[in-house]
């Protein structure tokens, strides 16, 4: 599977997806995708210490785990993840 084809998704401590960005963009290490996600390295270390987190899937497991998600058709709790900004 080439890096064109991966997507790196942002998980909440719930599980769900909150975002995702091809991987060929980005790179092939979670470090390059969380700061791709959040800019700010404090911010980087609540998110990790509350439990975020990002894997590399491909387009078929995107479709199946990030999508529901993305497009709020997914079963997840909403709204009780806390985000960095809001710390």
């Amino acid at each position: 599977m080439s890096a064109n084809r991966e997507f790196w998704i942002r998980i909440d401590p719930a599980g769900c997806v909150t975002g995702s960005v091809l991987a060929g963009y980005v790179g092939l290490l979670a470090e390059d995708a969380h700061k791709e996600f959040t800019p700010r390295v404090a911010d980087r270390r609540k998110e990790a210490a509350a439990g975020w987190r990002h894997e590399l899937i491909s387009h078929d497991e995107w479709t199946r785990r990030a999508q529901p998600c993305l497009t709020g058709q997914c079963s997840h709790p909403r709204g009780t993840a806390p985000t960095a900004a809001a710390s």
